[in-house]
């Protein structure tokens, strides 16, 4: 169980820079609610564990190397928060801001990303 909310948001970051399914089971399920959502301008309705570590492991086979890191600390209250994050990829750097629910235990039972532009591959 993750003893605050900024070591939880820490725990989510840095589990998606994991380089194997299980890792990625492993350390979402420290941070991550059994039946937490998932959803993302690409994505909706990713649910638990293994779904998030599944779409984490094949963001990962399509960008091999990235860096995820924390820029701003978690903003909470009532159960809701959200921060600011980058990811760093081989051709530039991309920051995102996260919305997130979480519960007394401080696993996200919720979260909602945000970042640049909508997937270039689909239609407009």
């Amino acid at each position: 169980m993750m003893t605050s909310v900024e070591e939880m948001i820490e725990q989510y970051v840095a589990a998606w820079n994991g380089k194997e399914l299980e890792e990625f089971k492993t350390d979402f399920a420290k941070c991550w609610a059994h039946d937490a959502t998932y959803t993302d301008p690409n994505y909706n309705g990713i649910t638990g564990v293994n779904g998030l570590a599944e779409l984490a492991y094949g963001s990962l086979e399509i960008i091999p190397v990235r860096a995820f890191y924390i820029l701003t600390s978690p903003d909470y209250h009532h159960n809701v928060g959200r921060y600011t994050w980058k990811v760093v990829l081989p051709e530039e750097t991309k920051e995102g801001f996260d919305y997130f629910e979480f519960n007394d235990n401080n696993q996200i039972t919720r979260l909602v990303s945000f970042f640049g532009p909508l997937n270039p591959y689909k239609e407009k």
